[in-house]
């Protein structure tokens, strides 16, 4: 993505040299609408992940090894504007835990939601998150980033399956 910011970057800058030195109104127009793309992109971006509310639910705090941990996320739109795509990311330390998700287009005042279920595999306590949320402008010059915060989960011990495992 970067490489065509820098592309539009460069031919912003020769073609304010070629019109500078040829003295052509035609390079100015050229840079001038390339500049414009390039700030039109970057507010495309920036409002594609503001009123975005994401919303993540687990059925309980605890989980034992073995069994299942259920989530369900919502991702809201809030905006007055669809959103095309977006790209969310989860940052979770839960072994075997694939949350992540490109969501379809979300319309005006719409939401789009998944349920994950996780199968507990290992003992102790775990960070489900950070979120990062991503979008983009439709040219792929602009990404925003929003990150969201943490939450904590302890997987215990399943007794059953360590009295039967020990013996």
């Amino acid at each position: 993505m970067s490489y065509r910011r820098n592309a539009i970057y460069l031919l912003i800058i020769l073609s304010l040299l070629a019109g500078l030195f040829s003295g052509r109104a035609i390079f100015f127009s050229v840079a001038y609408f390339l500049g414009g793309l390039l700030i039109v992109s970057y507010i495309w971006a920036w409002t594609a992940v503001r009123w975005i509310r994401i919303t993540r639910r687990t059925r309980s705090r605890r989980a034992q090894v073995g069994g299942t941990l259920e989530e369900e996320f919502i991702v809201r739109n809030c905006a007055f504007l669809p959103k095309l795509w977006l790209e969310i990311r989860d940052h979770s330390d839960l072994p075997g835990h694939q949350a992540s998700h490109v969501t379809p287009a979300i319309g005006i005042r719409q939401s789009y939601h998944w349920h994950v279920k996780t199968v507990c595999i290992a003992r102790g306590e775990f960070q489900l998150g950070p979120v990062t949320l991503m979008s983009g402008d439709l040219g792929g010059v602009a990404r925003a980033i929003q990150l969201s915060k943490a939450t904590m989960r302890t997987i215990y011990q399943n007794l059953f399956w360590a009295f039967i495992y020990n013996i």
